[in-house]
């Protein structure tokens, strides 16, 4: 038998003659995005990277295999896309200065999380959390591969809809796993058919946990909602917008949801502008009323009016329509002993119409049918079943008098609007009619403005600070506008508002113009390297050093030879300046970047200065084995060396399989 491989997709092994797997058609040759780790490549000594799954702001998915153990797993990368970037042909991830904290923070956010979960392993609706590991200057978490199918490809195959009773029995664990989750201080933040699977066993199983910024908006991170499925308070970082387990309800109501309609819930900032999300039992009869009422109050659009926990849910949503009726109507309460002999009542309301509401008496062996499902319950002359109260004089007569209280009001207000319309206060002049009239119409300033002058307050100003304008613009466009003042700003990312003229939470008119000012980034920067790198890719790594838009330029050499579309030079003010070279954003200069014509022909252009990123090197000890530690490379300093952080990153490391709780991350910051 000839020499095998593994196949990257399925992760079975087939000929290594052969390019194509037998098993799932997937072809080696398939390119593979530079920006991820390359499939075949070994981490930590027994882990293979198999193709890209997903990725989102906080990092990557791949198809992995445990060598050692001789099974299929998931392998999760922490690589925050906005705040760092891949080594060219190596799974080493560089980080640039000016985002070393906010690197060091979520990450260490990010392996918090997965600890937690991997206290959390016995849980048969989690993801079981494997293992755990630095290496390549981030933090791998290694899960068990899940035997299954997201529920959205379920719901397709059983004609995109599930009944109730088969919600009932499938979905309980899960709810209860939600529960414990938060009472471990996790929220989920992305409940929805493309994070929970079914099992082949049919279990269902929660996956898609990610650091709190990647599920809100404007915090930080590229941040990923699913539409349909996120809560109105996940699209707005303010402190106002307030998430907890409410969040996760909302989540889990719309999954429900789509599960029992086979539609997918209206957006909810969608539902902001206009709601018009219909009952589950308006689009399908079967769906019993108490649960689709229960489900709309888990979507409701205020998080405070909104059912705040996973346990109120459950109980409301399996309670007996009898008892919610009971709850409703105090009419249809079991009768306390001490009514047996209320006998006339009874017979009073079996003669008469008007006070059965919704029961009606259906004679014969003397039963009451309830309207509402059909159940019918026993009429005995022995036993009171429900309590009857007789109409009081008062009662009787209350509600005529009011009426009565009505109407003279109503003809009051009549009579006053005929006498205006009747008499003209133009006809009382007084005789001094020669006196100016100009005087009749000067308005006092202290007079408070009418509809006429102004519009009606009646939005309140959301807090802009922190969040990106463009995104921001948008969002509030049908509210208000924003006139933007763009300045340097050491403390905000680039297009990020940092004042605004009107204080949040002041009541303003639809249409307002509201003056913000806006970041264009770091007053400084240090030029990144650029050898060997496209102009796409080299606007990407200036955008990242802190170099916006407003101050570069990109400028094809008709003379320079190469290959096409590389850069090849950079310039300011005319003069050729070297990567790692400090630069101003804030002195207006331009800097000027050479790239090679895509028709270029003749010699290579050689490129001689060199300069090296700085990295952020990690490095992890294991429980159960013992690793000689591996030597961080050291860096040259570029000719001028911008201030290096020596504070290690805050972040908690793995452990080796049976997975305990992952030893401290020792980590540096070599220059």
């Amino acid at each position: 038998m000839g020499e095998r491989k593994f196949c990257y997709k399925c992760m079975e092994q087939y000929d290594a003659r052969q390019h194509i797997c037998p098993v799932c058609g997937y072809d080696e040759n398939t390119p593979h995005d530079p920006m991820y780790i390359a499939p075949g490549t070994i981490l930590h000594d027994k882990y293979l990277i198999g193709v890209l799954l997903e990725y989102n702001g906080e990092g990557a998915s791949y198809e992995g295999y445990d060598i050692s153990a001789g099974r299929r797993v998931f392998i999760r990368e922490y690589m925050p896309i906005n705040l760092c970037t891949r080594v060219k042909n190596k799974p080493v991830i560089s980080v640039n200065y000016n985002n070393l904290a906010k690197y060091k923070a979520f990450m260490a956010e990010y392996t918090e999380l997965n600890k937690s979960l991997a206290r959390l392993r016995n849980n048969t609706c989690i993801n079981t959390v494997i293992d755990m590991f630095a290496e390549n200057n981030t933090t791998y978490t290694v899960f068990e591969h899940i035997d299954g199918v997201k529920i959205l490809s379920y719901l397709k195959e059983n004609a995109g809809e599930i009944s109730w009773e088969q919600v009932s029995k499938i979905f309980p664990p899960l709810f209860t796993t939600i529960g414990i989750l938060h009472n471990a201080g996790i929220i989920h933040r992305a409940i929805s058919p493309d994070t929970v699977y079914i099992t082949n066993k049919g279990e269902l199983k929660l996956s898609g946990f990610c650091v709190s910024a990647v599920r809100t908006a404007d915090a930080g991170l590229e941040y990923e909602l699913f539409k349909g499925y996120a809560a109105p308070e996940q699209y707005s970082a303010s402190s106002s917008s307030r998430q907890g387990s409410w969040t996760d309800v909302y989540g889990v109501c719309a999954l429900i949801y789509r599960a029992l309609t086979g539609c997918m819930p209206v957006d909810s900032l969608s539902r902001l502008k206009h709601d018009d999300l219909h009952e589950p039992c308006m689009l399908d009869s079967r769906i019993p009323q108490n649960v689709s009422r229960v489900i709309m109050e888990g979507m409701n659009l205020s998080g405070r009016d909104r059912i705040q926990t996973i346990t109120e849910l459950v109980t409301r949503l399996f309670e007996q329509p009898s008892q919610i009726k009971s709850a409703v109507d105090p009419s249809l309460a079991p009768v306390p002993e001490n009514f047996r002999d209320n006998y006339e009542n009874r017979q009073n309301y079996a003669s008469d119409p008007s006070m059965r509401s919704d029961m009606q008496y259906s004679g014969g062996d003397a039963a009451y049918q309830d309207n509402y499902n059909g159940e019918s319950y026993p009429y005995n002359e022995e036993e009171e079943e429900y309590r009857y109260e007789k109409v009081n004089t008062v009662d009787r007569i209350k509600v005529p008098i009011i009426i009565g209280i009505l109407l003279l009001a109503i003809l009051m207000i009549i009579a006053v609007l005929i006498f205006r319309i009747l008499y003209d206060p133009a006809d009382d002049t007084s005789t001094s009619s020669g006196r100016s009239s100009v005087s009749d119409n000067v308005v006092d300033g202290t007079t408070e403005p009418t509809e006429e002058t102004t519009a009606k307050a009646d939005i309140e100003m959301p807090d802009l600070e922190g969040k990106f304008y463009e995104l921001s613009k948008e969002k509030w466009s049908d509210y208000f506008v924003l006139d933007p003042t763009y300045d340097y700003n050491d403390d905000y990312d680039n297009d990020m508002i940092y004042e605004q003229s009107v204080e949040a939470g002041t009541m303003i008119a639809q249409g307002t113009v509201i003056k913000v000012k806006v970041s264009k980034g770091n007053e400084s920067a240090i030029i990144p390297e650029y050898s060997g790198l496209t102009v796409s890719q080299y606007k990407n790594k200036l955008e990242q050093a802190g170099i916006s838009d407003f101050n570069y330029q990109f400028i094809e050499s008709k003379t320079a030879s190469g290959t096409p579309n590389t850069v090849i030079e950079l310039q300011v003010d005319g003069k050729i300046i070297s990567p790692g070279t400090y630069f101003s954003n804030k002195e207006g200069k331009k800097l000027t970047v050479y790239y090679v014509s895509e028709d270029s022909t003749g010699n290579q252009y050689v490129q001689t200065t060199t300069y090296e990123y700085v990295e952020v090197v990690t490095t992890t000890e294991t429980v159960a084995t013992t690793a000689a530690p591996t030597e961080a490379p050291v860096t040259t300093a570029p000719p001028t060396e911008a201030p290096v952080a020596t504070e290690p990153p805050a972040t908690e490391p793995p452990a080796t399989e049976p997975l305990t709780d992952p030893d401290p991350v020792d980590s540096e910051i070599v220059e």
